[in-house]
Order: C-alpha cells, then sequence, then structure tokens
C-alpha cells in the first residue's frame, strides 16, 4: 500500500520536466521502484523555490531548478546535486513584437547565423526578465555576442506571463521567458529573436535535495530518480506517446488549453539524458572536475556579471560565495540505476 511506503516530498515547476515527475506518479512508477512520491507543481521560478525552501526548510525535500537558482541556492543553504532532469537550452528564447527593429539584421555576428539583433537596434532598449533566472542567464549571453552587456540596455524585473502582457502593452521592448509561457507569447503574435541554444546558453535542469534529509534517505532519493528515469525512458522510447498527457498536465496547473501540436514539439525540443549519459556527466577524472562541476563554475561566472550589471540593492553575494556547487554527488545515479536494472532482470 502507497502509505506504507516511504515519503518524499518533491517540489517542481511547471514545465516539462515537472511534467515527466507528475507522469512518473501518474503511471504508478513511484510505487514500482518502492517510494511515494508526494508531489507538488508550481507555475513559478527556481529563485522562487530557493527562497521557499530558505523561509521553510520542511517545504520540500527536492526540487529542480536551472544553473543561476542553483548556484545560489547552493551557496545560500546545503544542498545536494543528484541528476539532471532535461535540458531548457531550446525552450528559452528573447521575444519581441512584430515590428522590432531588432529583427531587421539577422547574423550579425557570423558566429550566430540564427541571431536577429545588432548593437544599433538592441541599445536603449528595455527588456522584462526575471532576475537571477535562467531568462537573465540568457541575455547576458545574447548581449556578449554583440559585445553589449546590461549597462547598454534597460532592465525590469517581471516574469513570464507578466512581461508578455507588458510586451504587448509596449511598456518593455523584449523579455527572456522559457516554455511553457514561450506558447503563449507565439500565439499572441510576438516573435523569436534567439534560443538560449542559438547563442551557447546552456540550461540544464538539475535535482536538488536538501542535504540535512539525505542522511537517512539514500534509498528514498535512489527510488525516485529511478522513477524519473522510468518517464525519461518513455520520452526516449516513443516521445509523441506522452503528448495527450502532457495536454493534461498543463491544463491541470495552469488552467489554460495548450494545443496538441505544440504539446508534442515541446516534448520533442526538450531533450532528456538517459542514465549512463548521466553518470559520465557525473564522473570525476583523477582530481579534477566532473562536467557538470565545471558547467556550473563557468555559469557562476555569468552570473557574476548578471549581479555586477543589474545593480540589484536587494542582494548582495561576493565573489567568493559565488562558486561551484560544493556539493555534487553520482551516488544516488548509481543506485537508481541499480533498481532499474534489478526491476529488468
Amino acid at each position: 500500500m502507497a502509505f506504507d511506503l516511504p515519503r518524499i516530498k518533491v517540489t517542481m515547476l511547471m514545465e516539462h520536466e515537472g511534467f515527466l515527475m507528475w507522469y512518473a506518479k501518474k503511471q504508478g512508477f513511484d510505487k514500482k521502484v518502492g517510494v511515494n512520491i508526494d508531489l507538488t507543481i508550481l507555475d513559478t521560478n527556481g529563485i522562487d523555490m530557493m527562497d521557499r525552501h530558505r523561509k521553510d526548510p520542511s517545504s520540500w525535500n527536492v526540487t529542480c531548478v536551472t544553473s543561476i537558482p542553483l548556484i545560489v541556492g547552493t551557496n545560500q543553504m546545503p544542498l545536494e546535486i543528484v541528476g539532471i532532469a532535461n535540458d531548457e537550452s531550446n525552450t528559452t528564447g528573447i521575444y519581441v513584437k512584430p515590428d522590432s527593429d531588432i529583427l531587421k539584421e539577422k547574423g550579425w555576428n557570423e558566429d550566430y547565423p540564427d541571431v536577429y539583433g545588432s548593437p544599433e537596434s538592441i541599445k536603449g532598449k528595455t527588456f522584462a526578465i526575471k532576475t537571477l533566472t535562467s531568462g537573465a542567464y540568457m541575455l547576458v549571453k545574447y548581449l556578449e555576442i554583440f559585445d553589449m552587456d546590461f549597462s547598454d540596455v534597460n532592465i525590469v524585473d517581471l516574469a513570464g506571463k507578466d512581461s508578455i502582457i507588458a510586451l504587448e502593452k509596449g511598456e518593455v521592448d523584449g523579455i527572456a521567458i522559457w516554455s511553457p509561457d514561450t506558447y503563449l507569447a507565439e500565439q499572441k503574435g510576438l516573435k523569436l529573436v534567439s534560443t538560449a541554444d542559438d547563442v551557447d546558453a546552456e540550461i540544464p535542469m538539475m535535482f536538488l535535495v536538501d542535504k540535512e534529509y539525505t542522511e537517512d534517505h539514500e534509498d528514498v532519493i535512489a527510488k525516485m530518480l529511478a522513477a524519473y528515469m522510468m518517464a525519461v525512458e518513455t520520452q526516449i522510447e516513443n516521445p509523441r506517446s506522452l503528448t495527450k498527457d502532457y495536454q493534461k498536465f498543463l491544463r491541470k496547473y495552469s488552467n489554460l488549453e495548450f494545443s496538441k501540436e505544440f504539446c508534442e514539439y515541446d516534448i520533442l525540443r526538450h531533450s532528456v539524458l538517459p542514465m549512463e549519459s548521466q553518470l559520465k556527466l557525473f564522473e570525476k577524472k583523477a582530481h579534477g572536475k566532473s562536467s557538470i562541476q565545471r558547467l556550473e563554475s563557468t555559469i557562476a561566472s555569468s552570473l557574476m556579471l548578471i549581479l555586477y550589471d543589474s545593480n540589484t540593492s536587494d542582494f548582495t553575494m561576493t565573489s567568493k560565495q559565488v562558486k561551484n556547487p560544493r556539493f555534487v554527488t553520482d551516488k544516488y545515479l548509481k543506485q537508481a540505476r541499480r533498481i532499474l536494472s534489478n526491476m529488468k532482470k
């Protein structure tokens, strides 16, 4: 019975990775591996997830955020990175209105042929981003290819749907958002300037576990990852089979109707990593860093630029605090691999 199984509190964003966890729960994958996932889905952002846990450590045992909130969180709280949920690089983008002069030039920087804009059309523009999120990170990387930074534009701190409204009203000139808000932007006729992938901004979603929770719950965490990886395997084997369930998920948590075409498109654009690929990324070679640690260290450098350029008065972080996360481990993934292997015997 479900109530006899160990319980783990998992809070996920209303995004593709949240859907895969929801799907794992819906299919009973958690029960099959011997854990009861107590799942909460929130339509918010990674910084809010970190704030919730800082104010109330019991709010979740596990969450999943992108690298910028992750780096902020791991420098303020004892958290451990235990796995990768998916990659948001193809589903995070900068949007403008159809008549924006930013759209008049494409490939200004020949190394980035698919990116719209030029220094002349971007300088002085106002962009809406949610501070310290993947949207802010992407805008930094976008401006970099034009030899620009936040000092060349104006920044307004707004999240997804609110930023779309602001752009429609002409209060801002551009927005940096992620799926599924990208669907709403495209529905309203807004135009894509660049994806994160177009400007080499890697946006992996990472599983974070409360460090204190890990002390007595290693097997529970491993079982949760095993259940999630069963959903990942479903996507790898037959992604289109998830379309109807993705529609149901988005309708349930957004109260909006998303088309079958978008749901299929969005699933296909979200890349997921099978178990062996994840373990390779987490593997440390000799005394060096793992690929995950190197990535987080690189993104931390961009975070310093975000903090420096945005001149935030309500958030202070020194260069010593911004570093690659202290706790990165593959031990739960290895346990999850054993669980899944034993189930297939």
